[in-house]
């Protein structure tokens, strides 16, 4: 008897077509999830996503775009009000409805056996992917990457989760925060991300580009905003070139522009700036930074940590408490606040002992093989899809 091929969509507001650490999941998920296993997968979003760097080719699958865009001011004006979620949700349903009849995925020969949401409830397509969901009796599990008091965790996106069939998230923390705010403790599923980064990569070439030769290097990938401990980086910079003048900064990610006081104040030899760097520039610079920094203070989970764990570097991560469960102080990591006095002695303590820094890295590389693999995330998956 032949194993039947299981279906899976994975919904999101936008197509993962642009940077960003939720659209690598949802592209890698489908590529892992196809390649073990007999699913075929599907994506689908609200609205399409334009530019001239855009390429639907890169997705691993169909795609269908439902284009339920034109009323998203509208569905924002009253998100506001929670009396109207109600009537916000059967209206995101009923556009989603009617959008989907009106696309090829009316065609479908068959039904999809799980719709996965990627997102949150101010998405407002979750609401129409439940409803979606519901019409094709198929599972419905949503992926919100919930930043504790900052996003996801408001009264409209707890309205969404409880009413999905199970709600992924990454941290003891994370769980812990939605069961303080409602959510029903049984339809949480703990799962946490391998690395994403292209693997085997030697940074010794982007080293001779930067003309740095065996200078120490510190990495910092990420927004360049206070959230993430930019601000904070670049303060404590000044101290680390006190007592170790030769030491480079090297720094990829958006933004930056409201800080560019604090950078113009610095050595222009001590910074590298790679911009937004692509996928294999970004393995190359893991590759060849000594210590990866990113003191932030709100991480759903923090996936370039355990991307530069896989290339045995030591990090240095900020008060997040996502990020802080499962990066032990002083064996793969050192914890810091956000406070340039404290950043700047834990890369001085890093930088200034190679031995304990390839220390910790090795063990990073250790905890990720171990337990931050595609293997235990795919099997939270299939545990929460029911396949």
């Amino acid at each position: 008897m032949v194993e039947k091929t299981a279906s899976l969509v994975i919904s999101s507001r936008r197509l993962p077509l642009e940077t960003g650490g939720l659209a690598s999941y949802e592209k890698m998920l489908a590529v892992e999830l196809t390649g073990r296993h007999r699913i075929s997968v599907e994506f689908q979003a609200a609205e399409n996503v334009t530019g001239p760097d855009v390429d639907s080719s890169a997705l691993p699958g169909l795609f269908t775009v439902l284009d339920c865009s034109k009323d998203w001011k509208k569905w924002m004006h009253l998100a506001g009000r929670p009396f109207c979620h109600p009537l916000l949700q059967a209206w995101i349903g009923f556009r989603f409805e009617k959008a989907f009849h009106a696309t090829r995925a009316a065609d479908r020969k068959s039904r999809p056996d799980v719709i996965h949401f990627v997102g949150t409830g101010w998405d407002f397509a979750g609401f129409g992917f439940l409803r979606l969901a519901r019409l094709q009796c198929a599972r419905f599990t949503v992926w919100p990457a919930v930043h504790s008091g900052q996003w996801g965790d408001d009264r409209i996106d707890l309205r969404l989760y409880r009413q999905a069939d199970a709600v992924f998230c990454q941290s003891r923390h994370e769980a812990g925060h939605l069961v303080d705010a409602g959510l029903d403790a049984s339809k949480i599923v703990r799962c946490a991300l391998p690395p994403m980064c292209l693997p085997g990569r030697d940074g010794r070439l982007l080293r001779e580009q930067w003309g740095i030769g065996e200078r120490p290097v510190v990495l910092f990938l990420g927004r360049r905003e206070e959230s993430k401990g930019y601000p904070v980086l670049l303060q404590a910079w000044r101290r680390v070139l006190s007592t170790h003048p030769s030491a480079v900064l090297v720094l990829s990610g958006p933004g930056g522009s409201g800080y560019a006081a604090l950078r113009d104040g610095l050595p222009a030899d001590s910074i590298r700036d790679l911009g937004i760097a692509d996928e294999e520039t970004k393995a190359r610079a893991l590759s060849a930074c000594d210590v990866f920094c990113l003191p932030s203070a709100h991480e759903s989970f923090g996936i370039v940590f355990a991307e530069a764990f896989s290339y045995g570097k030591p990090v240095v991560c900020g008060p997040a408490p996502a990020s802080r469960e499962w990066i032990e102080e002083g064996a793969t990591g050192l914890h810091v606040d956000q406070d340039p006095r404290e950043v700047a002695g834990a890369l001085e303590a890093l930088l200034g002992d190679p031995c304990r820094a390839s220390f910790m890295g090795d063990a990073g590389r250790r905890y990720q093989q171990t337990n931050l693999t595609w293997e235990n995330t795919l099997a939270s998956h299939l545990a929460a899809f029911g396949l």
